[in-house]
């Protein structure tokens, strides 16, 4: 659901619950200033390009022929 239109829903709920308020007027020109901007498209965002892609480090761990399951000893 879009901001503005919960924003008008409040707008309408206040008219329609005190119609005689002395801020009638500035509700009014609010709700018209929030149902100009319903009209209007949004604003296409810019997506952040991220860096090269992380890589994961290698484990030392050699396949599983009989051969490499032989231990080895490093200096």
């Amino acid at each position: 659901m879009n901001e503005n239109t919960l924003i008008e829903n409040a707008i309408l709920a206040f008219l329609h619950n005190y119609p005689e308020h002395r801020w009638k007027d500035e509700y009014l020109v609010l709700l018209s200033k929030v149902r100009s901007l319903v009209n209007e498209q949004p604003k296409d965002t810019t997506v952040q390009k991220r860096g090269r892609p992380a890589k994961r480090q290698r484990t030392q761990k050699a396949s599983s022929t009989e051969a490499s399951k032989e231990k080895v000893e490093t200096p």
